[in-house]
């Protein structure tokens, strides 16, 4: 099982080239770049993840640009289920839909930011 740290790094006033020297750094520090995306506002969001070795699944603001989210992403094998976890959006409307273990739930994500949207049988 592979499990990562992911962050919605989403810097206030951030063109295409001071986000880029950031994203920089953040490499350098076992940062991977799994998306990046033009928020509602017209700035940039980047999705991040690193390895971790930590089991739980937590939110937490770190900063007032940054959103750290780990979670577990698995490599699947047989007949398991997919653990409870963020993944990409099947219906493709968002980015990220929450899967809590036996169905997707209403909770989605998009540009960093959390909506509420119902799936689709």
């Amino acid at each position: 099982m592979s499990m990562y740290e992911y962050v919605a790094f989403n810097p206030f006033n951030s063109s295409p080239e001071s986000l880029a020297a950031e994203l920089t750094k953040k490499s350098a520090e076992g940062w991977e770049v799994v998306n990046i995306v033009t928020t509602f506002d017209g700035r940039y969001c980047a999705f991040l993840r690193r390895p971790t070795s930590s089991t739980s699944v937590q939110a937490v603001a770190t900063s007032p640009s940054t959103t750290q989210i780990t979670i577990t992403e698995t490599t699947q094998t047989g007949n398991s289920a997919a653990p409870p976890a963020w993944y990409p959006d099947p219906s493709k409307r968002f980015e990220l839909r929450y899967w809590d273990g036996s169905e997707w739930t209403e909770h989605v994500a998009r540009g960093g930011q959390q909506f509420t949207d119902p799936p689709i049988a």
